[in-house]
């Protein structure tokens, strides 16, 4: 038997030294009630290379009424092999890709989910990606579940070539056309889920997660990069101090700006407790909240007062840099791509400023599209103004959000035009992708309009499709 495998092997141009090998591993072990019996001999030999470069597209075809029964007298299993392609175009055939990845879409066409599932059900199977390839790079379009953004946009940035991409996304079963807007709600959703499991206050630092390997805290990095590319989307809330160490090493992240991020990590109590001690004027209110921080951070005692300032910027170093220390050499591999955006540590903390949607800054994008308004359009324009520099923080990102998809500042002005809508039908509506703001003039006062922007801006940044769709229409 091994004579004859060893035959058909030489008849296939199978180098002596490699049937060697395959002996010594005792890969060529065949069963005794095993034969093989040579089907391909109406095959040229300069297309033997598909036994080597193609084996997962061969198909065992099995006919489960006949050929496969077995007698008393005939222990044989024959296993026909069936190269039922065309030759030619075999060579050039794209594999499947693997079922842990989300289906792949080439060009225009979609690979269709099951036939015998309902609708809804194939809509849920796993993130799609559609990609079409050009010389230098391709288009991809990626659908995300919105319960599941996290998980599904990892999925899509698991291939490093994203980053040349230009990429599209949508959520599904929600009408939208992504020019920017969509996009900008995907990756805002994105990091606020992540940013929960995240460690810290107003500023938080990724931590260690069961779940997370290299290659999932290499994509996060490339998420990162891609928001800030493509549409200046930058998650504030990320620890300015960490991604300075991302990008330039820890060793360029100055006392001042490690400081500064440590004091946005942690609480107001244990802000206004550290503020104290490194003044020199900690009361003994204050005590027992330092001391639960230091224990917090690995220490069980409150440092001297002469080494006080040295013992805090050691637990800040320790915080925001020590612990996600593999993390940052992860995020440092994609963050290459960011330094012409941020070529150094200063212009990364003024990109950090001009993002962060304070109040103010937030009033100011405010503009309309006609420059002569009526008397009533006026008064409803002043009347969101008001608006918007009377509200909180939260307020004003979530007002930003409703306009733009992005709860920082990522656009140059928010446009306001004026409709006549009135009654029942009476709502602003907002269109992302042109970060435009449909407000009707019908208000008779500012708490009108104040009632329904609190009612409706909560809403539609979390089910926003129908001002998407709108702005689709036209």
């Amino acid at each position: 038997m091994e004579d004859d495998l060893q035959q058909f092997l030489k008849s296939r141009d199978v180098p002596e030294e490699d049937i060697i090998h395959m002996k010594r591993d005792k890969l060529c072990d065949i069963q005794r009630g095993c034969e093989f019996i040579d089907l391909t001999n109406q095959i040229s030999t300069h297309h033997n290379n598909i036994f080597e470069t193609h084996g997962d597209d061969d198909t065992v075809e099995w006919n489960e009424d006949d050929e496969l029964g077995q007698t008393d007298e005939d222990q044989t299993t024959v296993i026909t092999l069936n190269l039922n392609a065309e030759l030619n175009e075999a060579e050039t055939e794209v594999p499947s890709p693997p079922s842990s990845n989300p289906v792949l879409l080439m060009g225009n066409e979609m690979l269709s989910a099951p036939e015998d599932l309902p609708s809804h059900s194939r809509n849920h199977l796993s993130p799609t990606i559609s990609s079409g390839n050009s010389e230098n790079s391709k288009d991809v379009h990626a659908l995300i579940h919105r319960v599941k953004v996290v998980e599904d946009l990892l999925a899509v940035f698991m291939d490093s070539s994203i980053i040349q991409s230009t990429l599209k996304m949508e959520f599904v079963n929600e009408s939208a056309v992504d020019d920017a807007g969509v996009s900008r709600e995907v990756y805002t959703a994105f990091w606020d889920q992540f940013l929960e499991q995240c460690e810290g206050e107003d500023e938080r630092v990724p931590r260690l997660r069961p779940d997370f390997s290299e290659v999932e805290w290499e994509a996060v990095g490339r998420i990162w990069v891609k928001g800030l590319l493509d549409l200046d989307v930058l998650p504030v809330r990320l620890s300015s101090a960490f991604i300075v160490a991302c990008i330039h090493g820890i060793d360029s992240v100055s006392d001042d700006v490690l400081m500064s991020s440590f004091q946005n990590y942690l609480s107001s109590t244990e802000r206004s407790a550290v503020a104290k001690a490194r003044q020199g004027t900690l009361e003994e209110c204050d005590e027992e909240d330092l001391l639960d921080l230091f224990t917090r951070m690995g220490s069980h005692c409150i440092p001297p007062k002469n080494t006080m300032e040295v013992a805090i910027q050691t637990m800040a170093h320790k915080a925001i840099l020590q612990e996600p220390k593999y993390i940052i050499d992860c995020f440092s591999k994609t963050m290459i791509f960011a330094l012409l955006k941020v070529p150094d540590q200063d212009s990364l903390l003024s990109l950090y400023d001009r993002r962060r949607p304070l109040v103010k800054k937030v009033a100011q994008l405010l503009q309309t599209t006609q420059e002569i308004q009526s008397q009533k359009e006026q008064m409803v324009f002043n009347h969101l103004q008001r608006y918007v520099r009377n509200a909180d923080q939260g307020k004003a990102e979530k007002f930003l959000r409703f306009c733009t998809g992005s709860s920082v500042i990522c656009v140059d002005q928010i446009k306001v035009s004026f409709s006549a809508e009135s009654g029942l039908c009476r709502r602003p509506v907002a269109h992302t992708c042109g970060a435009t703001l449909d407000l009707p003039y019908t208000y008779s006062s500012y708490p009108d309009l104040r009632t329904e922007m609190i009612t409706f801006c909560p809403v539609i940044t979390l089910k926003w499709t129908s001002c998407e769709f709108d702005a689709a229409q036209e």
